[in-house]
């Protein structure tokens, strides 16, 4: 996955970046954002392994950040839950019709977005984590499986954590830890089963400063953007996008065809 477009490489760095900044600001949705825009110029499954292979590295370093928050007790059931449901993820996305997966995934998002509206703030305590085993283990089952299929592993365990009564730090120490095991296990999945290549991992790291740089950036400026505002425009793009998705799907064979012919020559060469 390398391009000869610099137009196509601005298109994507700056959906990059503009995800990162997003996640830096608000703690999650980098997968989010850019699994809604980015397969508006990029094939579904080339977007996904992009996402998979550039967080990496940036979640590590977000956690390490808030590594003596994290209570690994807590994170336990989460962790069960997201073995299980990983693998099941990964054999979806090889076998599943892309045009199904599209539409998913925007069905996913749209899901998110309807239940960003309609959530109340928790009232959050300073003390010992608690947490659900049972729905521990569901959350991260589901965003497991997300992770595998689709590369957004976000949405169900942030669901679960942010109705605990947790302070921001707790909040993100647990999402962090949980991230930082969804994204190395998935990459080695898709190492295992040969879809990381040579192209793939340049264009990863050529990515991963644009992701770093976008996540620091949003670090210091998130305190000082008022973030129900935020919030709600954020939610309002991704309902356009996720909408977009649903009804749009993958293209057909007639459409794609061209598109695939007018990337490859000359404008953009995709190197398998």
């Amino acid at each position: 996955m390398m391009f000869s477009d610099p137009q196509l490489w601005f298109f994507v760095l700056a959906v990059i970046f503009l995800s990162a900044f997003i996640q830096g600001i608000i703690g999650f949705g980098y997968a989010i954002v850019a699994m809604a825009v980015l397969p508006l110029m990029l094939d579904f499954r080339e977007a996904n392994l992009l996402v998979a292979l550039s967080i990496v590295l940036p979640v590590i370093w977000i956690f390490w950040a808030y590594r003596k928050h994290s209570n690994f007790k807590v994170l336990l059931g989460a962790i069960a839950g997201s073995l299980v449901g990983l693998p099941l993820g990964l054999l979806m996305f090889t076998v599943i019709d892309l045009d199904y997966l599209v539409r998913g995934t925007g069905l996913v998002i749209l899901l998110i977005v309807v239940d960003g509206f309609f959530q109340k703030p928790v009232q959050t305590e300073s003390g010992p984590q608690q947490a659900s085993p049972i729905w521990s283990t569901f959350a991260g089952f589901c965003s497991g499986f997300l992770a595998g299929s689709t590369s957004i592993a976000g949405p169900p365990i942030v669901i679960y954590a942010i109705r605990q009564p947790w302070t921001q730090d707790q909040y993100k120490g647990f999402i962090f830890g949980f991230f930082i095991l969804i994204s190395i296990t998935r990459v080695i999945g898709l190492s295992l089963m040969g879809l990381v290549t040579t192209p793939v991992i340049l264009t990863s790291a050529i990515a991963i400063p644009f992701v770093i740089i976008g996540m620091a950036l949003g670090t210091l400026i998130g305190p000082r953007i008022n973030p129900v505002i935020f919030k709600r425009c954020l939610l309002m793009l991704l309902a356009v996008s996720s909408l977009y998705m649903v009804i749009q799907g993958s293209a057909d064979e007639k459409e794609l065809k061209p598109e695939l012919s007018a990337r490859t020559t000359p404008s953009t060469t995709i190197v398998q």
